[in-house]
């Protein structure tokens, strides 16, 4: 790769911002509720635990803590989709907002690909990028991740510019582009 200084950053348009939640965000969140929900069902049984007295019989117990375990699960999905509909619902309605649109961004850099957010950030290095497209109105570039992430800069904004600069950076040190 070349050494040579590189830094763009893009500010984000409303239908960006919604492409980049629906394909970052939602996963992330999904996994933070569960993790939370987690935490909270292992306090219980903790807490439980050691709210023993010497009188109870443990096997009482142990059933007692495997049914509360398997009612968790068995509501941990409709809650956890819950949650994150209800939270998607309220950036949705963020985004109205200038102030908070205005803080998603894409910054490009040697070292790889940051996407900022008020909802959290993500950090991907130039060597997982699988494929580069260019077609008319938009820039595409596919991640190799678990999830399979597509970044979409749009050639209509007003850092068409930018983007050029970007196109050749991703041509000369990354990956062929695929035009279309």
């Amino acid at each position: 790769m070349n050494t040579t200084n590189f830094c763009l950053e893009f500010d984000l348009n409303t239908s960006e911002i919604r492409k980049l939640n629906k394909m970052y965000f939602k996963d992330l969140y999904k996994e933070k509720v569960i993790i939370f929900s987690g935490i909270v069902l292992l306090m219980v049984i903790f807490f439980d635990f050691f709210d023993l007295n010497n009188e109870v019989d443990y096997l009482q117990w142990l059933l007692r803590n495997l049914v509360i375990i398997i009612l968790f699960f068995s509501f941990q999905y409709s809650l956890v989709n819950t949650i994150s509909k209800v939270f998607f619902q309220f950036t949705k309605k963020l985004l109205k907002y200038n102030r908070f649109s205005k803080k998603y961004k894409f910054n490009f850099s040697n070292s790889g690909i940051c996407v900022h957010s008020p909802l959290g950030e993500f950090a991907h290095k130039w060597s997982q990028i699988e494929k580069a497209i260019l077609t008319k109105d938009f820039f595409f570039l596919y991640v190799k991740d678990t999830n399979g992430y597509i970044i979409s800069i749009s050639n209509k904004c007003k850092n068409h510019h930018k983007i050029d600069q970007l196109i050749a950076f991703v041509e000369v040190n990354v990956t062929p582009i695929i035009k279309i």
